[in-house]
């Protein structure tokens, strides 16, 4: 197996992001198609694979239009919001409705634009599909669980005469139904995409399992547990040692009068929360890395290409966690400035940790012909930006 690499620097980078950030307030916005293209155009020409790159073919114009598009749309609604609510709402509604066609269109325009060693990507999924996936079960998850725990709450808290034991009950049916039916949807999403997706005339196959993704997610909420428990013991032990056993005390009599809990803090209050906060984001993100990583093993290794051609991921939670919490804090304390070196080690993380089987190449697939066209469906599912991609 080859691993991918990226070849790109932090400094070759930054100067094509201060060029299109500059660009973009002098232009009040205009130039972002372009500005986009410039990023993906260096991120792809980076990436290589077997000492051949990726291409990413958009033009700035292409995207303009799209672009413009987008802008046109969110200004009407952000007017007829303001006119009418309840306008408003129906254009909240037919956006809804409207969205997994702009996905679909959005996978089609964003594979056929990319390339590797000349031959292009597809993406021939069915528009009834991305309904299915992005509109329908969704929305039956959502009524289904907000309901079961809607009812169970209600019941507990004894609202038209709810016995305690069966809103428990039905409470907890309610989390492990969304439980289920969440990776359901994301085993569903995941075939859409990527069984839907060609290179060439290459056909990705994955075959994943709803059972797999429920023990990564019975992992994952067990890692969120332990690590808000963290968080609440590194709270605890900061207000010790800021107000001492006796102040802990005091808090804990004072636990229904918040003002005078305010009042003993004093100005330690902020830093309090600050470390909190803090802490917290520090959690999601290595609670996210190991979401991210876990699932991308398993998905890369149940995924062939023309049943040739395997992939693996050595990515670990470990090193992804610790990019992500870094680059956070460089870019916070540098005031963004560090983005570019920020995006770049994110980049070649992931590529490094991407293997693929290439030792037959990829020259036995032969390039399907592509029209050269960009229908207004394209521009608009472009436009929007929609990420629909398996998030890694």
């Amino acid at each position: 197996m080859q691993a991918l690499r990226f070849e790109g620097s932090g400094m070759e980078y930054f100067k094509i992001w201060i060029v299109n950030v500059l660009l973009s307030i002098v232009t009040l916005g205009l130039y972002y198609p372009w500005a986009k293209v410039r990023n993906h155009r260096y991120f792809y020409a980076n990436s290589t694979l077997d000492k051949r790159n990726f291409e990413y073919h958009a033009t700035g114009k292409q995207l303009f239009i799209g672009y413009l598009i987008g802008m046109a749309l969110f200004i009407a609604y952000a007017i007829i919001q303001e006119v009418s609510p309840t306008g408003g709402l129906i254009v909240t509604v037919i956006f809804i409705l409207a969205l997994p066609w702009i996905i679909w269109r959005s996978l089609k325009f964003n594979m056929r634009i990319t390339s590797y060693s000349n031959v292009r990507f597809g993406f021939v999924g069915k528009l009834s599909g991305s309904y299915l996936n992005f509109f329908v079960f969704p929305i039956i998850l959502m009524v289904v669980i907000y309901g079961g725990i809607t009812t169970g709450i209600m019941m507990i808290l004894g609202f038209a005469g709810g016995n305690s034991l069966i809103g428990i009950t039905i409470l907890l049916l309610a989390i492990a139904l969304g439980l289920i039916a969440g990776s359901y949807i994301k085993k569903r999403n995941t075939s859409y995409i990527l069984n839907g997706s060609r290179y060439g005339q290459g056909e990705f196959i994955t075959k994943v399992e709803t059972k797999q993704f429920i023990k990564i997610m019975l992992k994952v909420i067990g890692l969120s547990l332990l690590m808000f428990i963290i968080i609440y013991a590194v709270i605890g032990v900061l207000l010790y040692l800021i107000i001492g056993m006796e102040g802990l005390k005091g808090m804990m009599e004072m636990k229904d009068n918040p003002a005078a809990i305010k009042a003993a803090l004093g100005g330690q209050k902020g830093i309090i929360i600050g470390v909190g906060y803090l802490f917290f984001i520090i959690a999601s993100m290595v609670i996210m890395a190991y979401s991210l990583t876990r699932q991308r093993a398993y998905v890369y290794a149940n995924t062939t290409l023309d049943e040739k051609i395997s992939f693996k991921s050595t990515l670990s939670a470990r090193s992804l966690a610790y990019i992500m919490v870094t680059n956070f804090l460089a870019i916070i304390f540098t005031l963004g400035l560090a983005f570019p070196w920020a995006k770049v080690r994110l980049a070649r993380l992931m590529l490094e940790n991407t293997h693929v089987s290439a030792n037959k190449g990829f020259d036995a697939f032969i390039t399907q012909k592509e029209k050269e066209s960009s229908s207004l469906g394209d521009q608009i599912g472009d436009a929007f930006d929609v990420d629909v991609g398996l998030g890694f």
